[in-house]
């Protein structure tokens, strides 16, 4: 539509000068020295339009000649630029294909003409990464920082990333270290660091980023709580390896009273209790948690101990069989307790319902020792051979 106007504009005027020329041509005379032109003023009007048209032709062909090896390089680097697009996209394809050799060739062939060799890089890495070339993958990390400005955080946690894929932990701790200095609250790196102090059993470490992933909000407070109470297990469980009662009672007394009501934490703080002679807290303390909870292993530690008044706790654990009455911990808990107290009929009675509910070495051996202190030999070697088989026959079921 618009080349139909400019065609009939022209024909228009191209008309009015012919109208203009048969009416009156006019006349031009140009004079230089002794050189002089006639000539009608249309044809003179018609020389100078196309002395201009000539002119600006020339002076665009002059333009367009000099500036066409610029705009041959930047046509070139268009398409390299393309090119490079296009192998981005084939070699992620082939790095998700598995076929890393050949991903991690496209990809780093053409990083240098992209216009994000960032993830050129950054996926090569990852392909020499799936080939066990710790030294190409670091080198394409190296570059991804060196090409790209600002990517300081994204290539440090691909490198944590990869290195804690890899198996080095200590190189990828020490990477997240650093990138925390640098962002102390990028929500995605205290997660990997909480993650790697875990697996690495750091619980202290653990228990300083718990603050700062519940403000960004990065894991749910349920999930903060349940990891809080694993760090403190944890620890708990380190100051025991160690007998180190210090830091124990340290992590004891820090926990919110919550964390002390629970299963996992006060059974190993009621170990060490135990190993440091403190009989008498932690028969206090088991007490306690069995008042409002219930707990098997609790109730077996209370029944190994074989301190204070003995007569009195078998009172209060006979009241935990109103509902409690098949389990085999707090029966054998009770067969112990009366064996303390030399009620060896009753010791008897309650070490064989324990049997008969939850049959266990350790039971047949107290119950055999009960008999021999009642005069029982032959009872008592029928009841050894009897816990003898069944833990022979536990153990051959561990090796099958």
């Amino acid at each position: 539509m618009k080349i139909l106007l400019v065609v009939a504009l022209a024909l228009a005027f191209g008309a009015a000068v012919i109208w203009a020329a048969d009416f009156e041509p006019g006349f031009v005379l140009l004079q230089y020295g002794s050189w002089s032109l006639e000539t009608s003023l249309v044809v003179f009007s018609a020389a100078f339009i196309l002395l201009l048209v000539a002119a600006y032709l020339l002076l665009r062909s002059l333009v367009l000649v000099k500036q066409s090896p610029g705009k041959l390089a930047h046509w070139k680097e268009n398409q390299r630029h393309k090119r490079a697009n296009r192998a981005l996209t084939r070699g992620l394809i082939t790095l998700e294909e598995g076929r890393w050799a050949e991903a991690e060739r496209i990809l780093i062939r053409h990083a240098g003409n992209s216009e994000t060799p960032l993830l050129h890089y950054l996926a090569g890495a990852r392909a020499a990464q799936k080939q066990n070339a710790a030294d190409r993958r670091d080198n394409y990390l190296r570059l991804a920082h060196e090409t790209t400005e600002g990517a300081d955080i994204a290539v440090g946690v691909v490198q944590a990333e990869l290195q804690i894929s890899a198996g080095q932990k200590e190189q990828a701790l020490a990477t997240l270290q650093h990138l925390r200095d640098m962002a102390p609250k990028h929500p995605y790196v205290l997660q990997l660091l909480q993650s790697l102090y875990q697996d690495m059993d750091q619980w202290q470490d653990v228990q300083s980023v718990l603050p700062d992933l519940r403000k960004r909000h990065v894991l749910e407070n349920n999930e903060v709580q349940a990891l809080s109470l694993d760090a403190a297990v944890g620890q708990l469980e380190a100051a025991l390896q160690r007998q180190d009662w210090r830091k124990m009672e340290d992590v004891w007394h820090k926990a919110p009273a919550r964390q002390r009501q629970t299963e996992a934490m006060l059974k190993l703080y009621v170990e060490g209790l135990v190993r440091q002679g403190e009989i008498e807290e932690a028969l206090k303390l088991i007490e306690q948690f069995l008042r409002k909870d219930w707990s098997d292993a609790l109730v077996y530690q209370y029944g190994r101990l074989e301190q204070g008044d003995l007569l009195k706790r078998l009172a209060l654990a006979e009241k935990w069989l109103k509902h409690h009455r098949d389990n085999p911990w707090l029966l054998l808990t009770l067969g112990r307790l009366a064996k303390a107290n030399a009620l060896w009929t009753k010791a008897e009675e309650y070490l064989a319902q324990s049997l008969r509910h939850g049959p266990r070495g350790e039971t047949y051996q107290v119950l055999a020792e009960v008999q021999t202190a009642q005069g029982k030999p032959d009872n008592a070697a029928e009841t050894y051979k009897s816990g003898l088989d069944l833990m022979l026959d536990q153990a051959g079921s561990t090796i099958r």
